[in-house]
């Protein structure tokens, strides 16, 4: 709710009850903190008066918390009347490597999946309304290829959207992430291409992933850097929003292979080549991205 724009003499304690969800008989004064909050006026003992209350809405600052599943929000009573809503979308799984590509010698292994994009956007809201949204999934990872000659490996997949609607209408939207490219008999697999804001704005550049390129390791392209989100009450927008990890990926001597990069939206590590008779055929297997998610604030 919020309170009528009226003379002051046309406001009542009543009235500030309501908005503050107490019941209407209710003992307040001007001076407690519950009713300066309410007023933008929050040292106390200062001076105080109906007229600052008119058109005031009640705003206890808090958040969403980050939300990984679902299709919709509600808004609590004291959100007030504008949020902010950042939305995540899932990103790129990296390409396959392959295990013994021909008799003899290594080839490039896979790319690395892009990060999806991230997108946010102030909005005008009616306290306990419900924000609809759709979180994008994670690109799954390509399939790695075995064989003593020419096997065929494949490309990691894209992420998907993820969209936040208010009364209909998408205020904010980021587009996922690219599958990286599948090793290949060549010099050159690139990564997956990163996400962008469709509708909204970015907060921070989305990362695309790594190139695989070095035909003399056999490694596969890093996975995107994904994202963390500060979810500590009166961070500024600007620091809402920060880089996770790169994922990691197979190189030839390498004990371990492919991994996603982290938290929300993050690519893939492309797979890796080996020969048959050298380390392990999981070498060569490619990690999916990550899922996006969706943050929603206010009062801060």
């Amino acid at each position: 709710m919020t309170l009528p724009v009226s003379p002051p003499a046309s406001l009542s304690f009543s009235q500030v009850n309501t908005e503050l969800q107490l019941s209407s008989t209710t003992l307040i004064t001007l001076n407690q903190s519950s009713v300066r909050t309410l007023a933008g006026q929050t040292t106390p003992g200062s001076q105080i008066s109906f007229s600052q209350l008119s058109g005031k809405s009640y705003v206890i600052a808090a958040n969403s918390g980050i939300i990984t599943s679902g299709s919709s929000y509600t808004l609590p009573a004291t959100s007030g009347t504008s949020v902010k809503i950042l939305v995540l979308a899932g990103g790129g799984g990296g390409g396959g490597g392959n295990y013994r590509r021909t008799q003899a010698g290594y080839y490039v292994g896979a790319g690395g999946g892009g990060a999806g994009g991230n997108a946010y956007a102030t909005v005008t809201v009616t306290p306990g309304q419900t924000i609809s949204f759709s979180i994008g999934g994670a690109g799954s990872a390509g399939s790695a290829g075995y064989g003593f000659y020419n096997p065929q490996s494949t490309a990691g997949s894209a992420g998907t959207t993820t969209y936040a609607t208010v009364s209909g209408s998408t205020v904010a939207q980021a587009s996922s992430g690219g599958g990286g490219a599948r090793s290949d008999n060549n010099s050159f697999s690139a990564g997956g291409s990163a996400g962008s804001a469709s509708t909204g704005s970015a907060l921070i550049s989305a990362t695309a992933g790594g190139d695989a390129s070095d035909t003399n390791t056999s490694a596969g392209g890093i996975g995107a850097k994904g994202y963390t989100i500060n979810t500590t009450v009166g961070t500024a927008t600007g620091s809402i929003l920060g880089y996770g990890s790169s994922g990691t990926t197979y190189s030839h001597g390498a004990s371990s292979g492919s991994q996603s990069g982290t938290i929300y939206g993050a690519g893939g590590g492309g797979g890796g080549t080996n020969q048959s008779d050298e380390e392990n055929p999981a070498n060569a297997v490619a990690a999916a991205g990550t899922a996006g998610a969706v943050f929603i604030w206010w009062g801060y």
